[in-house]
């Protein structure tokens, strides 16, 4: 049991690590989003 307790933070920063990181994928994918848009936009004229 007292292996689980010794684990809990470093599992814990993992958590903050990916979260962290599934923010910055999202705004990508924004941004992603929003250039294709332009793309269409601009073959449409």
């Amino acid at each position: 049991m007292e292996v689980i307790g010794l684990l809990a933070p470093i599992a814990f920063v993992f958590a903050l690590a990916a979260l962290a990181q599934i923010g910055a994928l999202k705004k990508e994918v924004i941004g992603l989003k929003n250039e294709i848009e332009l793309l269409k936009n601009g073959e449409d004229e």
